[in-house]
């Protein structure tokens, strides 16, 4: 299994950086984990084909699905969408993403079915294991401020990637064994009180050490972040592998 970051930025990413989206390949199969600002044209440098098998995306904020309207116009121009050929790649949102989707798509003024015309379009449930060619996918709810879900790779190797979400026993369990677990590490400092969405890196190197993980990638940075404060901290609590993302960073699992 492959795996490249093309975006390693939160909301607003750091200088230069994208948001959120990661790219994962296993033999013929390619899919895209999120699709935040920028990861459009990162993926089409890769793959300017964009041939793509599927986008999952874990939850409907911008910097987790926005430019999934960018690669829309990378298949076809045309509002009316593709004629005659079935679409190669299949769009899977979350539970209630199709319906935030039309009010988006009302919003900007496009036509209602201007995905569904481009994509196949679909709402992963999460109860259930799928199979996609030689690649499982599992999901798992997370913490977060709108409902937000980890989801877990498994093909030859593993990999589980937190989306967005607190410190929980969810996610603990969902990454256990994991070849590498890819975590955010959005916050510098904890948060308090009952509305939780994010992990400081001691959080995030925490839920993977008790996971017992072979690898963590941590992910996920606001701008101005010290990315040499984030592998410290990281690593007085994790005893792996550590890998800080940048745009680009590509691992062989």
């Amino acid at each position: 299994m492959q795996l490249t970051v093309l975006g390693s930025g939160a909301a607003c990413p750091p200088a230069g950086k994208n948001s959120s989206g990661i790219l994962i390949s296993e033999q013929e199969r390619t899919i895209l984990l999120d699709c935040g600002h920028g990861v459009a044209s990162a993926t089409l440098a890769i793959h300017p084909d964009f041939d793509i098998d599927d986008i999952f995306i874990s939850h409907m904020h911008a910097d987790h699905f926005i430019d999934v309207l960018a690669l829309r116009f990378r298949v076809t121009r045309a509002m009316e969408g593709i004629a005659g050929t079935p679409p190669r790649t299949t769009l899977h949102l979350p539970p209630g993403g199709i319906d935030v989707l039309a009010k988006i798509l009302n919003a900007l003024t496009f036509p209602s079915d201007f995905c569904e015309n481009t994509f196949n379009v679909r709402e992963y449930d999460p109860g259930k294991t799928e199979w996609y060619g030689p690649i499982q996918v599992r999901f798992s709810p997370a913490e977060h401020y709108i409902p937000s879900w980890a989801i877990r790779i498994e093909g030859k190797t593993t990999v589980t990637y937190s989306g967005d979400t607190a410190p929980c026993d969810l996610i603990r369990d969902f990454a256990r064994g994991s070849d590498l677990f890819i975590c955010e590490a959005t916050l510098k400092e904890p948060e308090y009180g009952l509305v939780r969405g994010h992990c400081t890196a001691t959080q995030a190197a925490q839920m993977a050490e008790d996971s017992k993980v072979n690898k963590l990638l941590l992910t996920h940075f606001w701008y101005g972040t010290n990315l040499e404060e984030v592998r410290k901290e990281a690593a007085s609590i994790y005893s792996g592998p550590l890998v800080i993302a940048e745009d680009g960073t590509h691992i062989e699992i």
